[in-house]
Order: C-alpha cells, then sequence, then structure tokens
C-alpha cells in the first residue's frame, strides 16, 4: 500500500509575503550599487585632473614657468587654440599634438567657420577630458557654423580659470584675475595667493550641441547644460541672476543655447574649455552669454559639488553650498584673501 505526501504549496499571502520582501532588498540594494557606481565615475574624474594638473607643471617647466593659455604657447600667438590642446603632449598625446595646426588661426566662433584643417581634430573625442559622470560626454555633437553648415565636435568636461567674474570682467580677450585669457600670460610665481590656494581647472558640463533657438520663458529640459543668450552681459546682470535665479533673468533672456562647452580645440568662450567662478557649482539658473562674453558656474553629475583642481597639481571637490567669498577666491591669483575651511 502506497502513500502519498501531498507538499504543502504557497498561500497567496505567503507568496506576497516573499515578493514583498525581494522588493525591499533590491530597493536596499540598488541605492547602494548606484553609489558605488558614481564614486568610481568621481574617482575617474579626480584622476583626469590629477593628470591635467602634472602636464600642467611639465609645461611650465618647459616654458618658464608659464601657464598654458589661449594663444600662447612660449610665443603669442592669436590663433585662439584652447589650454587643453597645449597639453596634449605632456599626458602622452603628442602624435595628436602633432596632428593639431597651431600655424591656422581658428577665428571667432561667432564670425569664422572652423578651418577644414582643424575639423578632424576638433571632432576627436579625447577620454582625458571627459568625466564619465557627464553620462553623453563620450559623444560628438552637431555645431551650426557662421556659414551655415553643420559639423560635428568634441566637446570637454574640464575648463580653465578665467577668473572671480567679480570685477565685471566676462570677455575672454580681456585679462582677468584668475589664469587665462586670450594671449595672456600668467607664471607661476605671480600666483601670489598660493598654487594651493588658487583653482586652475574645474568641471563643466557638455551642452547636447547646436539646437534652435527656444522661447525665453521656455528653457531647455536641463537648464544646466545650455546657456542662455542675453541682451546684456553686465554686473549688473550677473548680480540680479545671482540673487534671484530666473526670477533675476526676467526681461533679458532672448533664447537658449545647446553650444556649451562642446569644442575642446578653440580657447574662447561661450563654446571653449573657458570658465569664470561668478555663480557657485551646480548654480541653478542657466550660464549666461552676451556675443563673446560668458558668465558661468562650474557643474558636474556629481551629487552636492564639483571636482577642481588647484595650481598646485592637487585636487579637492568643492561643495554646492560652498560660501560665495571662500568660492571666490579661489578664482583669483593675486586677491590676497584668507581662505577657511568653506572653500571645501
Amino acid at each position: 500500500m502506497t502513500h502519498r505526501s501531498d507538499r504543502p504549496a504557497f498561500t497567496l499571502i505567503e507568496l506576497l509575503v516573499v515578493i514583498a520582501i525581494i522588493a525591499v532588498l533590491i530597493a536596499l540594494l540598488l541605492p547602494a550599487v548606484q553609489s558605488a557606481r558614481e564614486a568610481a565615475r568621481r574617482a575617474q574624474c579626480t584622476n583626469n585632473l590629477k593628470q591635467i594638473g602634472l602636464a600642467l607643471h611639465n609645461y611650465a617647466s618647459t616654458y618658464a614657468e608659464a601657464l598654458p593659455n589661449n594663444g600662447y604657447s612660449g610665443v603669442n600667438y592669436p590663433q585662439d587654440h584652447s589650454p587643453l590642446a597645449r597639453l596634449l603632449p605632456y599626458m602622452e598625446q603628442g602624435n595628436f599634438y602633432a596632428a593639431i595646426n597651431f600655424d591656422i588661426q581658428m577665428g571667432h566662433p561667432g564670425s569664422a567657420d572652423l578651418p577644414t584643417e582643424l575639423s578632424t581634430v576638433a571632432r576627436t573625442l579625447v577620454a582625458s577630458f571627459l568625466c564619465p559622470s557627464d553620462g553623453n560626454a563620450a559623444t560628438i555633437r552637431p555645431y551650426t557654423l557662421p556659414s551655415g553648415a553643420v559639423i560635428q565636435i568634441a566637446g570637454a568636461n574640464y575648463a580653465m580659470n578665467h577668473g572671480s567674474g567679480l570685477n565685471g570682467v566676462f570677455h575672454p580677450g580681456t585679462e582677468s584675475d584668475g589664469l587665462c585669457w586670450v594671449g595672456g600670460l600668467v607664471r607661476l610665481a605671480s600666483i601670489t595667493d598660493g598654487t594651493s590656494n588658487t583653482l586652475v581647472f574645474t568641471e563643466t558640463l557638455i551642452g547636447p550641441g547646436t539646437s534652435p533657438p527656444t522661447a525665453a520663458a521656455t528653457p531647455m529640459q536641463d537648464p544646466r547644460a545650455y546657456r542662455a543668450s542675453t541682451s546684456s552681459g553686465s554686473a549688473s546682470v550677473a548680480d540680479a541672476v545671482d540673487l534671484g535665479g530666473y526670477a533675476g533673468m526676467a526681461g533679458i533672456v532672448t533664447g537658449w543655447n545647446g553650444t556649451r562647452n562642446n569644442n575642446w580645440l578653440r580657447g574662447s568662450v561661450p563654446d571653449g574649455p573657458m570658465l569664470n567662478g561668478r555663480f557657485v557649482p551646480n548654480f541653478g539658473a542657466p550660464d549666461i552669454s552676451f556675443r563673446s562674453a560668458k558668465i558661468t558656474a562650474a557643474r558636474s553629475r556629481h551629487p552636492g559639488g564639483v571636482n577642481a583642481c588647484m595650481a598646485d597639481g592637487s585636487v579637492r571637490f568643492v561643495k554646492d553650498s560652498v560660501a560665495r567669498p571662500a568660492w571666490w577666491a579661489l578664482w583669483t591669483r593675486a586677491g590676497g584673501e584668507i581662505l577657511s575651511a568653506d572653500a571645501q
């Protein structure tokens, strides 16, 4: 005689409990996994900036302690190639550097097409210039030339210090209280605030590329990756936006543009790797551009702040909550400010 033992099945309530436990475990583990991935991306970003900082000092050793600048490489060139382009041979990119003809003038971004001889290098992505947290950084972007032709170019997530912006100097061709302007020359010895107290490169976001202008009242889906074209670019405008955010832009914004830091090869703003520190990191309102001038903020996809490479080659993480005076002090080379722990 055989006996059959029936194995009891899960009841509906037991099944729901198991599903609920699994859901809770996933909910607990997913943020930890995401956090670990971001920590790895942030570490890679830090390494990129350390590499740039080391290259900067090797460059300075070659050129009598001069820093790389827009239009400067030992002698004065007006071609407006970016500081990042000049660092390439010190980042194990000597062959790529040799492909750039620095004798060809790039021309003004608003009135001159990119020379054909430079178009290939301009659309080449340089891994060390890209932050992995900016998810779409490793993608070439569309760029409309003054002639109307659309080309593809590569951007950069790291930009050089064009000053605090407090003195109303927003144009790339005007000498600033920072370290970089077109045709300028700054040596390490002129950083009297101390190289460990002065920012030289920091993070920025790459815009999606050329896009049709939108109405002033309709900002793009991610305003931090765009810049606002305005009818004025004065210090009073910067003050109004700094205090009022979007409200401070009322009446001055004429449209939105996606060509934000889209061209790693060209030194000038608004599309090249150069920033001022007028707005605090990851400022809620977008950057402002007025003709060739730009009022900017350092920006990143890292939660809570941005990485910054100091002039001594070290890298620190600066929080979004940094006090404005402490943040501005990091952008001046000889401001005489006394930095506290708020500056990090």
